[in-house]
């Protein structure tokens, strides 16, 4: 039965804001200061806070495009049909896994989001260019989520040799390997997460706290020391890849916006909630990016906690932020493995031998993202690229180009435009964010590549 009218479902609002903030506010929140010291603080100021106007943007353009992919194919959705009555949705098999239509424009899509009631981010690209827009939105959030992985594994390798060096002692090579890639291998054949969302879910407060420590002891030790302000860069264009790459890595939570707007139908409250997320998460990176950059000018480092002297409650910090990571590693993989597993048909089942088989997925996905940690070793450099390439395709390119698309498709139809006139701007700005997203994809690479080529990152921005 459906719910009756009167009565008013709760509100989601502050559950989709928190989520928000701990998927934006993490392990790359530590490297603004340094990629702020490279492109300028004016640039890099203006940089972060046009990011987060155009984040929010193409979050607004997901929303509607999954308004227009459901609406449009409600009819045709055997879930909706089983909500509207007692008879329960057909199980789909594999001749009627494709969902016709009459319209010669639309593509051919499976649409597999609607047997198993729920819409993803490839659901967009599915309902909007079909099987291939699906792969490719999959693709890029694999290699996205296998990239912030890897940052994640080189966060925790700094933090925990720096722990290890507060208390006095080495992090042997052997060592090193035990707690990445050893440990993070070993939680991911866990059968539940349920006790890793449980410490991971105290993930914001760890790196809230962290933040307050260093704007703390940062200006109290250092502010006699801090260079002057007019040696500092407030412009350095040619730098600008980098503070973008960074943005990118922190704002490019759009994979995890479809699941938020999974939680209310009020679409209203959704972007109530993902605009005040934008606007807290833009400010509170600025004012660490600027005050980094302002206490310790071009000496700051790429793991800005190096910059801090050592104390009792910084080394205890450090030992919290590595045990939450390596709870959250393996939950930042999760889906990852759900793509692998489906696509290898492994997502049901619970013979011993389909198990074994997943467990050897979960370790190979680690063991991808540690690869790509022996690649790209210095964790500044790693969110610059991911930023850049992955995260701008994740959160610019695809959600623009599937709403032109999903525009188009509906020529005679204002989508909720006022005119005609209305629609077609809407177009032309997507295009734009798009030809953007794909010029600071290619931008960034090209950075990326001669960076390594020329050898010239600076291994002693980590700890």
């Amino acid at each position: 039965m459906l719910p009756s009218s009167k009565q008013v479902p709760p509100s989601k609002f502050w559950v989709i804001f928190i989520s928000f903030l701990k998927c934006s506010i993490g392990a790359g929140s530590f490297g603004l200061p340094k990629a702020m010291s490279k492109s300028g603080y004016a640039a890099g100021i203006m940089a972060m806070v046009l990011m987060g106007v155009v984040s929010f943007h193409t979050m607004d353009l997901m929303l509607h495009s999954k308004k227009i992919i459901q609406e449009s194919h409600l009819l045709l959705n055997p879930l909706f049909t089983s909500l509207l009555s007692d008879v329960p949705p057909p199980t789909p098999t594999r001749s009627s896994s494709r969902v016709s239509s009459t319209s010669t424009d639309r593509p051919q899509a499976s649409f597999d989001f609607a047997y198993r009631g729920l819409f993803i981010y490839s659901s967009l690209g599915e309902g909007a260019f079909g099987r291939v827009g699906k792969v490719v939105s999959e693709l890029a959030v694999f290699l996205l989520l296998v990239g912030i992985a890897a940052g994640y594994m080189l966060f925790i390798g700094s933090n925990f040799a720096s722990f290890l060096n507060d208390l006095g002692c080495d992090f042997p090579l052997g060592l090193k390997l035990i707690i990445v890639p050893g440990l993070p291998c070993l939680l991911s054949l866990l059968r539940t997460y349920d006790v890793l969302a449980r410490v991971a879910s105290l993930g914001i407060l760890c790196v809230v706290a962290a933040l307050g420590v260093i704007f703390f002891f940062g200006p109290y030790y250092s502010w006699e020391s801090r260079p002057a302000f007019s040696s500092l860069d407030a412009f350095n264009f040619a730098e600008l890849p980098s503070i973008i790459g960074v943005s990118a890595f922190l704002l490019a939570i759009h994979a995890a916006v479809i699941s938020f707007a999974e939680e209310t139908t009020n679409t209203r409250e959704i972007r109530s909630a993902l605009r005040w997320g934008c606007m807290v998460v833009v400010i509170a990176n600025v004012v660490l990016a600027f005050v980094g950059y302002v206490l310790w000018g071009n000496d700051v480092k790429g793991y800005i906690f190096c910059n801090v002297d050592s104390y009792g409650l910084i080394t205890v910090m450090k030992g919290l932020l590595v045990v939450e990571l390596l709870c959250s590693l393996p939950l930042a993989l999760r889906p990852n493995t759900e793509i692998v597993e489906k696509a290898l048909r492994l997502e049901e089942g619970g013979s011993m031998k389909v198990e074994m088989k997943r467990n050897v997925v979960r370790f190979c996905v680690v063991l991808l993202s540690y690869a790509l940690t022996i690649g790209v070793p210095v964790f500044q450099d790693l969110l610059e690229l991911v930023g850049g390439v992955c995260g701008s395709a994740v959160a610019f390119v695809i959600p623009s180009l599937v709403h032109i698309k999903l525009l188009r498709m509906h020529e005679d139809d204002l989508l909720g435009y006022k005119t005609e006139t209305r629609k077609s701007a809407a177009i032309a700005v997507d295009l734009c964010i798009a030809v953007v997203g794909l010029g600071v994809m290619g931008w960034t690479l090209y950075g990326s590549i001669q960076t390594l080529i020329r050898g010239d990152s600076d291994s002693e921005d980590d700890c």
